[in-house]
């Protein structure tokens, strides 16, 4: 048997079945899900949540900066 067959044959005795892992913590799932369990879905709609926060306390720190900035270089001309 050449060394190419051989390989070949090694592939088909260790055919793993199509799957995804789970975007929390990676455990393998069935294809076409996203998370393993409700635990780490709601962990994951957490993090998301949070994110969303941070992101809108950002852009009200910038803005608020920006105000700040506008009217201190209209008064202090």
């Amino acid at each position: 048997m050449s060394e190419s067959e051989e390989k070949r044959k090694r592939a088909k005795d260790f055919y793993i079945p199509p799957h995804s892992h789970c975007k929390v913590c990676g455990k393998a799932i069935p294809e076409g899900q996203i998370y393993c369990s409700k635990e780490c879905r709601d962990k994951d709609l957490k993090a998301q949540k949070r994110e969303r926060n941070m992101m809108w306390a950002f852009y009200g720190v910038f803005m608020g900066l920006l105000i700040v900035l506008l009217f201190a270089s209209y008064f202090l001309k």
